[in-house]
């Protein structure tokens, strides 16, 4: 990722703007990549974003492979951007904050007993199976969780996902700890196509902080 920008929103601005929830801010992404057709998204560039909220506003932050275009509406003083340096991701150690959409896959079959290509994706509750989740995706994504701090796992939090006249709930857990790389290919490709499911939808963005 070369990018990073961060819009922070007033909510009676974002309301306006019809910014409720994660579907249009999903849509509101894509606008700062114009003249990208439909079926050619994800085939050249990555982004991904993140979403957190208090009671006044929204901070909407998005790392991307190319420079996002700065939206006209946007307050001024509400959108900051910075080429990321180089030498960013050759450290050997962060702290880390991420939410993700922990999910595991189940096979089902069809009417004649055959097995599904593809399975169902179930949401993953518990903690001891979130911090199991979470394990499993250090070697996959090249990095180990240090002991100090502790691994924090947030309780599951459901948002609604609106698209037109469809309903959807998509579940998100908050990760926070401390990693240290352990492959810096792998690591990398990490940082660039995220972690998890739900990725276009505010989900799997690491936030980084180098250690001393």
């Amino acid at each position: 990722m070369k990018y990073i920008a961060q819009v922070t929103i007033d909510k009676a601005v974002a309301a306006i703007r019809g910014l409720h929830g994660l579907y249009e801010w999903h849509q509101e992404a894509w606008k700062m990549f114009p003249g990208r057709p439909r079926d050619k998204r994800n085939s050249d560039f990555h982004f991904l974003t993140r979403l957190d909220t208090d009671e006044h506003e929204f901070r909407f932050t998005i790392v991307s492979d190319i420079k996002p275009q700065k939206q006209d509406w946007y307050p001024a003083g509400g959108y900051k951007e910075m080429e990321i340096p180089v030498f960013f991701f050759g450290r050997k150690s962060y702290l880390f904050q991420l939410t993700a959409n922990p999910t595991r896959t189940l096979s089902g079959r069809g009417p004649k007993g055959n097995k599904k290509k593809r399975g169902s994706h179930y949401a993953i509750l518990k903690q001891d199976e979130l911090r199991h989740w979470f394990q499993q995706k250090e070697k996959q994504c090249g990095f180990h969780v240090l002991e100090e701090p502790v691994l924090e796992i947030s309780k599951p939090v459901f948002h609604k996902l609106y698209k037109g006249d469809d309903e959807g709930i998509v579940v998100g857990v908050e990760f926070k700890g401390a990693l240290e790389v352990t492959n810096k290919e792998l690591f990398e490709k990490t940082m660039r196509e995220g972690i998890g499911r739900a990725r276009g939808f505010g989900f799997g963005l690491f936030v980084l902080k180098p250690l001393v």
